[in-house]
């Protein structure tokens, strides 16, 4: 596929964006190649097979075709720039996503009815984890977010360690306050 791939398309590793060097079915020369799929990923059909244009970008830039996942580091599926893309695990691409399943919409974190609590759980590995129960979603977001950092580093999806940190301060200050208005009521 190498120099069929060099053949028949141009890629640009700054913008991600694979063009028809040739004529390619209904593409003419210098239209941009593939389409997005339901799925938000782009694919771009060669030989009547559908390959993901992140597969085909990686594949183009190191000569590798990887086993692995090829991931996209800032979760916009169709942003193949060669610096947003990066080999990973199964384990890694699935912290690197936004969607979500549960009560809260929040990976992570979802609502038990029976304790009236939110439960944080973190999978790694196809191992989960509970991270506690906690009264106040923010506080069970926290705990998934640094539990996601201490596993999968910076690669995982959400804010940076420092606003991790910004956000712990804040949920002590606003425990600060509530014990300060409870004290005034006393």
């Amino acid at each position: 596929l190498t120099s069929k791939l060099k053949d028949l398309l141009e890629y640009n590793p700054i913008t991600g964006e694979f063009f028809w060097k040739v004529p390619y079915g209904i593409a003419r020369v210098g239209d941009r190649a593939g389409s997005v799929y339901g799925n938000g990923y782009r694919y771009i059909q060669i030989d009547g097979l559908d390959y993901r244009a992140g597969r085909l970008a990686w594949f183009f830039m190191t000569g590798v075709d990887t086993p692995d996942f090829v991931d996209h580091k800032n979760g916009e599926r169709d942003n193949d720039a060669f610096d947003n893309l990066r080999v990973a695990t199964n384990s890694e691409n699935q912290a690197n996503s936004f969607w979500s399943t549960n009560t809260s919409g929040f990976k992570g974190v979802s609502w038990q009815k029976k304790r009236n609590k939110w439960i944080a759980m973190i999978t790694v590995n196809q191992k989960a984890r509970n991270l506690g129960r906690y009264t106040r979603f923010v506080e069970a977001a926290l705990a998934d977010r640094k539990a996601a950092i201490e596993a999968w580093g910076e690669g995982a999806l959400g804010p940076s360690v420092d606003e991790s940190d910004a956000l712990a301060t804040k949920i002590e200050q606003d425990k600060g306050l509530v014990r300060n208005l409870k004290a005034e009521k006393a």
